[in-house]
């Protein structure tokens, strides 16, 4: 469950606070409004105000109060009449009073028992009528108090403990410095905003249900609440030296998705599961650096190894048949949905899904030596090798990267930042090659704004300011930048462009991208990759 102002842009509602429950994806998740009336049965708009444990609804000397007794029960404390209604309705919802006095408030995925522990509630629905059925609960208070809860429930609902109002938020304001008394920085300016980000990561971790075997960050409660299937890794990275428990269970989560043939889900969430499309092998470049923080279980250890190499093979067996040079059949593949190497149709040959596969050969031979398997290691390291080799060969034209539109094997003409991404091999790749790349890369007027690296060359004719990924600075690519510019000897860029990232952060807050003209947040809020690639590059790179 999560609160905020309506998504659905819902006429009267607008000012209202909503409960939504996250089992919908993107924009179709169920809308509860929630409003205050005075004594009289007038409306009141609230003003709403929070803080990272509880939230009020007020208008005037009328309040309703709410905290989080657990991850599915809310319990709710007013001194006025208070209405919860739904928008966009099914057709399938009920309100039932069942006879040890729940109100159950049922639709086609979930229910929300109400139970009121002072005052009284009225069912106010009209719905079974085909014209303008309307779901209507109003709470009213016995004399200046109202108390209950609401829990998210299904086919089996189980009373959750009783406690008052007080001992919910005191267990909440318990549960939030645990989880998060171990993120901070040392780095003044960016002490206010590492707090929220602490709070972001907190606030979307969800407990095990449906397809969620292990507790797992999602990406937003906002819109954007699923887990995708490169952004997990980033998040656990982050948390790492935190909560390396939690850090590793994001794997675990993905690992419990992953098919017969190899691959992983584009995304998931509790309900709903996308296998139409995939995304960038990134794991074995993040395991790597998380191994270097805090090395799981040798049991862990082996459930990672035996899942990544699964996921290698598939991308080679099954989207590299022909030559062995793999290929993207969506942009979405690539993690760059829209990038303008994608702009010719597909499928795509792009060289930067041959240098994730060659940094994961890498790490599967150093984990198969881990875990005493030295043929294997030695194999995976010939594979490396000779993915390399291949990739230079394919992809190299006038001593740069370059993608192709197959299967006419012709080149996309495009500027993309996701042709740079290989440098991400340092070393491994030609001196010439490097330097050209890093040259074109660091041109000012180019990639290089006030805020960062964009994702499309401000000067292109494909530059949008709120493109996606055809313009926009995107938190993936500041840490993946820094960490290519410091393997290619540019520390003071990397550490620049870290700098610029976390200002960003700092001073407009956790969106999903941000605007390369101006540094303004663009798309969904309270995005955990945000927080996450900002506490990484304070803990790896600023604050070294």
């Amino acid at each position: 469950m999560a609160f905020s102002y309506p998504q659905d842009k819902a006429r009267g509602y607008e000012k209202n606070l909503t409960l939504r429950t996250l089992f919908g994806m993107f924009d179709d998740q169920q809308n509860f409004p929630i409003y205050l009336r005075d004594p009289e049965g007038n409306i009141l708009d609230g003003d709403v105000t929070a803080c990272e444990t509880e939230l009020s609804l007020s208008h005037g000397k009328y309040y309703l109060k709410i905290c989080f007794q657990n991850a599915d029960t809310i319990i709710f404390r007013a001194n006025t009449q208070v209405v919860i209604t739904k928008r966009r309705l099914s057709g399938s919802e009920r309100v039932m009073v069942h006879d040890y006095g729940m109100c159950e408030i049922a639709g086609d995925e979930e229910s929300l028992a109400l139970e009121i522990s002072k005052g009284s509630f009225t069912d106010h629905s009209v719905l079974n009528e085909k014209e303008n059925p309307i779901l209507k609960v109003l709470l009213k208070p016995a004399g200046d108090r109202l108390e209950g809860q609401l829990t998210l429930t299904g086919l089996n609902y189980k009373r959750p403990p009783q406690c008052s109002y007080e001992e919910a938020l005191c267990e909440t304001v318990k549960s939030y410095k645990a989880a998060t008394e171990t993120i901070s920085t040392t780095c003044k300016k960016y002490q206010e905003a590492m707090a929220e980000a602490a709070y972001i990561n907190w606030h979307a971790i969800v407990n095990p249900n449906g397809y969620i075997k292990y507790p797992v960050m999602l990406m937003t409660k906002n819109v954007m609440n699923q887990v995708w299937s490169w952004d997990y890794a980033i998040n656990a990275l982050a948390m790492a030296d935190k909560n390396p428990e939690l850090a590793y269970q994001q794997f675990l989560a993905m690992i419990e998705c992953q098919d017969p043939h190899g691959t992983y889900p584009d995304c998931f969430q509790a309900r709903t599961m996308i296998r139409s499309y995939v995304k960038p092998p990134i794991q074995g470049f993040i395991l790597q650096k998380m191994f270097e923080i805090k090395m799981p279980g040798n049991d862990i250890l082996k459930r990672l190894y035996q899942s990544v190499t699964q996921l290698t093979n598939w991308w080679i067996d099954f989207r590299g048949r022909k030559d062995g040079i793999p290929e993207y059949n969506h942009g979405n593949d690539s993690g760059w949905d829209n990038s303008t190497v994608f702009r010719c149709g597909y499928p795509v040959k792009s060289p930067d899904l041959c240098a994730w596969l060659v940094e994961q050969m890498y790490f599967l031979s150093r984990t198969a030596r881990l875990l005493g398997l030295i043929e294997e290691s030695e194999d995976w390291a010939k594979r490396g090798e000779a993915l390399l080799a291949k990739m230079l060969e394919y992809f190299v034209v006038d001593h740069t990267f370059a993608a192709y539109k197959e299967p006419e094997h012709k080149v996309v003409e495009n500027n993309s930042l996701l042709l740079y991404i290989p440098l991400i091999l340092g070393e491994r790749l030609p001196e010439d090659l490097r330097k050209n790349m890093l040259d074109k890369l660091l041109t000012s007027g180019k990639f290089i704004t006030d805020y960062g690296i964009a994702s499309e060359p401000v000067d292109s004719e494909y530059f949008i300011e709120d493109g996606y990924w055809r313009g926009a600075i995107w938190p993936p690519t500041a840490f993946i930048m820094t960490e290519l510019l410091m393997k290619n000897g540019k520390t003071e860029e990397a550490l620049k462009n870290a700098e610029s990232f976390c200002d960003l952060c700092a001073e407009r807050g956790f969106y999903e991208n941000y605007s390369a003209i101006d540094g303004r947040g663009l798309r969904d809020s309270g995005f955990t990759w945000t927080a996450s690639v900002f506490m990484i590059l304070l803990r790896d790179y600023l604050e070294k």
